[in-house]
C-alpha cells in the first residue's frame, strides 16, 4: 500500500516515501499524512533531526500521482494542499533529504525544501511542469534560484531536463554524492552529528539563514548578535563549556 513509512531511533527520524511500483509518487493521502508527521515531529524536542527518503533505489519520489491530478486538479496549484511538499523549510527541526533516485517535480520541490541533500550517483532532478502545461511551484521558481545559478535554475524550469548528481554537485544543490547505496547510510551520518550537538543553537543557525535568504545580511547579522546574546546565557553554552574543559561529550537538554 503507498504509504509513508516512518522510524524513530536516537533522535532521528526516517521516512521512506513507499510508493515504489509507482517510483513513489504522492497519492493525496501520502501528501496529508508526510505532512501531518512533519508537524508532529516539528513539535516533538525528542526529534533532533529528520531524514528523507525513497523506497528502493529508482526513484526518491516522481512527485504527484499524475492519475488523481486528472481528476482532482486542485492539487497542481493550491499552496495549502502543496504545503507538506515544502514544510521542511519552515521546520526549525533540521532536515536530510537522501535522494536515491529520480526526484521529479512535488519530488524536486520536497528535495530542494530540505536542508541538506544526499544523493546516489545514479539520482537526478527534474522540473517537467512545463512540458505538461502546469507553472512549476512550491519553490521551484522562488528557491531554486537560491540554490542554483539562475541561468542554470531557469535552463532547468523552462526546458524541463534532468540534472544529475555530479551536475547537481558541481553546483552546489546537492551536498554530498555518496559511493553507490551509501546514500541514506550517509545522511544517516550527518544526521547523527547533528543530534549530537545543540538542537536550541541548530534550530537557531536554520532561523538566522532563513532570514538571510529573506532578508538579507543585515538583518542576518542582527539576528546574529541577539540570538547570541539569548543563547549565551542558557543551559546549552554552560553544559558546552564545562564539556569542552573537562574534555568529554557534551550532554545537551
Amino acid at each position: 500500500m503507498a504509504t509513508i513509512r516512518s522510524n524513530f531511533d536516537r533522535g532521528i527520524l526516517l521516512l521512506t516515501i513507499d510508493n515504489e511500483p509507482r517510483r513513489n509518487a504522492f497519492t493525496h493521502t501520502m501528501t496529508a499524512s508526510l505532512g501531518g508527521i512533519f508537524d508532529e515531529a516539528e513539535a516533538d524536542r525528542a526529534v533532533r533531526c529528520v531524514v528523507v527518503t525513497g523506497a528502493g533505489d529508482r526513484a526518491f519520489s516522481s512527485g504527484h500521482d499524475l492519475n488523481e491530478l486528472l481528476i482532482d486538479r486542485r492539487h497542481a496549484a493550491d499552496p495549502a494542499l502543496n504545503a507538506p511538499f515544502y514544510k521542511p523549510r519552515t521546520m526549525t527541526t533540521p532536515t536530510i533529504a537522501a535522494i536515491n533516485g529520480h526526484a521529479h517535480a512535488g519530488g524536486l520541490i520536497l528535495a530542494l525544501s530540505c536542508d541538506i541533500r544526499v544523493c546516489e550517483p545514479h539520482a537526478e532532478f527534474a522540473a517537467p511542469g512545463a512540458r505538461i502545461g502546469l507553472l512549476p511551484i512550491g519553490g521551484q521558481i522562488s528557491r531554486l534560484p537560491c540554490l542554483l545559478p539562475m541561468g542554470i535554475a531557469y535552463e532547468m524550469l523552462a526546458t524541463g531536463r534532468r540534472v544529475r548528481a555530479e551536475e547537481a554537485l558541481r553546483h552546489g544543490f546537492a551536498n554530498h554524492v555518496s559511493e553507490p547505496g551509501k546514500a541514506l547510510e550517509h545522511a544517516m551520518d550527518i544526521a547523527r552529528s547533528i543530534a549530537a550537538n545543540s538542537s536550541t543553537v541548530v534550530a537557531s543557525i536554520k532561523r538566522g539563514l532563513e532570514i538571510y535568504a529573506r532578508e538579507g545580511a543585515e538583518a542576518a547579522a542582527r539576528f546574529e548578535w541577539e540570538e547570541g546574546a539569548r543563547l549565551q546565557g542558557g543551559p546549552d553554552a554552560d553544559e558546552g563549556l564545562r564539556a569542552f574543559l573537562e574534555k568529554r561529550q557534551p550532554v545537551f537538554q
